[in-house]
């Protein structure tokens, strides 16, 4: 029996309806995405610039709001606009920009973009932030860095040093917020003569780096901050110091070793002759048991050159303690019966033994490269 009907009831349509109406599920689906997105982007302006008011506020309650205050306020954002941060009258106005962006998958992502002027009224009582949005021209355009701008932020660092020292003591100054400013570093600190000494790399300089480097020194009792601008090595002089306290250290531990060595020398050479059966036991070293900690004999130390005649015996040799190595030249004179070590800087010559003035290998006793 034959169908009657068009297309329509024979449902030739029905799968470009049904597509017809997936892309418009799709279609639909997206812009609700989208507008979640959009809306999720606008709480976070919004709750940036409410947290950064609050903050403000915090720290302009004792009446006084510096700049480095007013960037961690801010987490750094006044540092890329180009109004900043104006004073006048007892009224401080910060302009800054916010943003907020949601990361979608393929699609659904959205970015805005907002311009908030901040304006603090200075009292002791209390410091009340309005907060306002201007058109986002008003935050673009770059600030111009003046040469002098890490000096400014140093008196900022040196009046919360002020501050925290007062109410917390040095560890209060090492630890204090300041410290978490954008473009401040500390490089290094030490205690000395009774002051907290830090050395400090401000941005915005002239130095190697753009940083310039600054040495504060905190004394609690009576309570005083001095800054002083550095050249760039200066950040670096508690390192230098402290190396050379080590170096000098190992310079002491390596002299010991080798007059041990060198009684060890003159003791096996008191029949007047030093043989090159009797070098290696007296470059040795004692070391101690880790299990007993008592002393005992260390193994043998094979010398790296040894040059002979009639009425002395010189040996290149390896010293090691237990946190220094380094080579001596250990002359042994015979016929005087004395034993003299000079540390050499330039390290051992690689060469072998020789016996009466005559190498045995290349060389023939003159001294070859040196090691390490």
């Amino acid at each position: 029996m034959a169908m009657r009907g068009g297309c329509l009831f024979k449902g030739c349509l029905a799968v470009p309806v049904l597509a017809l109406v997936l892309v418009v599920i799709v279609m639909v689906s997206f812009w609700n995405t989208g507008r979640r997105a959009e809306a999720e982007a606008r709480d976070q302006v919004t709750e940036a610039v409410g947290a950064a008011r609050a903050r403000l506020a915090r720290a302009a309650a004792d009446g006084v709001l510096l700049d480095t205050e007013i960037q961690r306020a801010l987490l750094d954002k006044a540092a890329y606009t180009g109004k900043g941060v104006r004073r006048s009258e007892g009224r401080v106005t910060v302009t800054a920009p916010f943003v907020g962006q949601v990361v979608g998958n393929l699609v659904g992502g959205a970015y805005t973009q907002g311009c908030y002027r901040f304006e603090i009224v200075m009292t002791k009582a209390s410091s009340p932030v309005d907060v306002r949005e201007l058109p986002y021209q008003a935050c673009l355009g770059r600030r111009d860095r003046h040469p002098e701008e890490p000096a400014a932020v140093a008196r900022d660092i040196a009046a919360e040093l002020r501050t925290a020292v007062t109410g917390h003591g040095q560890e209060g100054a090492r630890v204090a917020e300041v410290w978490r400013t954008g473009g401040v570093e500390i490089e290094d600190h030490e205690v000395k003569d009774g002051q907290l000494v830090l050395l400090v790399w401000l941005s915005g300089g002239t130095g190697p780096r753009g940083d310039d480097c600054y040495e504060f020194r905190v004394k609690e009792r009576p309570t005083h901050v001095t800054t002083r601008k550095l050249k760039p090595d200066g950040c670096y002089r508690i390192q230098r110091e402290q190396y050379e306290r080590e170096e000098k250290a190992d310079r002491a531990e390596l002299a010991a070793g080798a007059r041990k060595i060198a009684r060890q020398l003159r003791k096996a050479a008191a029949d007047g002759a030093l043989t090159d059966e009797e070098l290696p036991p007296a470059l040795a070293l004692p070391t101690t048991d880790v299990t007993t900690g008592e002393a005992t004999a260390g193994p043998p130390v094979q010398p790296e050159s040894v040059e002979r005649s009639t009425a002395e015996v010189v040996v290149f040799a390896r010293v090691q303690t237990a946190g220094a190595l380094g080579c001596y030249r250990f002359r042994a004179r015979l016929t005087a019966g004395s034993v003299t070590g000079r540390l050499l800087e330039e390290g051992c010559p690689t060469q072998r033994l020789t016996r009466h003035g005559h190498g045995e290998g290349p060389g023939r006793g003159r001294p070859g490269p040196t090691g390490g």
